[in-house]
């Protein structure tokens, strides 16, 4: 009985350390909680990645501290997808005429990196609006993710006032993950290779 009751003590701390929470803030920062800047979390959540990382952004620029983290782990051999918003299929939305292509274009050459838009044909929502493409995420594996209000831009994470969280739990990390793969596949027809 007493080995049964350590064994299920033993899974409880594991489970509860499983499904930590931790909290990334970008801006102001306080001495009421403690918090971890949001460029730090999401370096220590790209490092995290043993197979694949998805990262999902409506902009995408100035973040070369981020860059070079996703050059890295392609370098390791780690599967990367990128979605991110383009100027053309936000439809004016996205400010300006670059895109996460341009802040991407070092990793263009790269086997292990795949870029992915949100199909513009497939954006017009029940209430006959158009869409955007605006979540904003970091996932290692089915292990952990970043989310928040920050997009991959240097003012997002250093200067504007952003809160996310870091989550660590598989099974939470494994449906977003298993979502975006669901709409990645070519008979789903809503999220498309985008050339570089």
């Amino acid at each position: 009985m007493a080995l049964a009751l350590d064994s299920a003590g033993t899974r409880y701390e594991h489970d509860i350390a499983m499904s930590r929470v931790d909290v990334a803030v970008s801006g102001p920062v306080t001495d009421a909680v403690p918090v971890r800047l949001t460029a730090s979390v999401a370096v220590d959540v790209i490092r995290a990645a043993k197979r694949t990382l998805l990262i999902v952004s409506y902009a995408a620029f100035g973040v070369h501290e981020i860059e070079r983290e996703i050059m890295a782990a392609a370098n390791r051999g780690i599967r990367v997808d990128l979605v991110i918003e383009t100027a053309v299929a936000s439809g004016g939305l996205l400010h300006g005429s670059a895109d996460g292509r341009a802040t991407f274009r070092d990793l263009r050459f790269h086997p292990d990196v795949h870029l992915w838009q949100w199909n513009p044909e497939r954006r017009v929502g029940p209430g006959g609006r158009r869409g955007a493409m605006h979540a904003k995420f970091i996932a290692a594996d089915r292990t952990a993710a970043m989310l928040g209000s920050a997009n991959l831009t240097d003012s997002a994470h250093t200067d504007n006032l952003e809160i996310g969280v870091v989550i660590h739990d598989p099974a939470a990390v494994g449906r977003i993950v298993d979502h975006f793969a669901a709409l990645m596949r070519k008979d789903a027809k809503a999220l498309s290779l985008l050339p570089w």
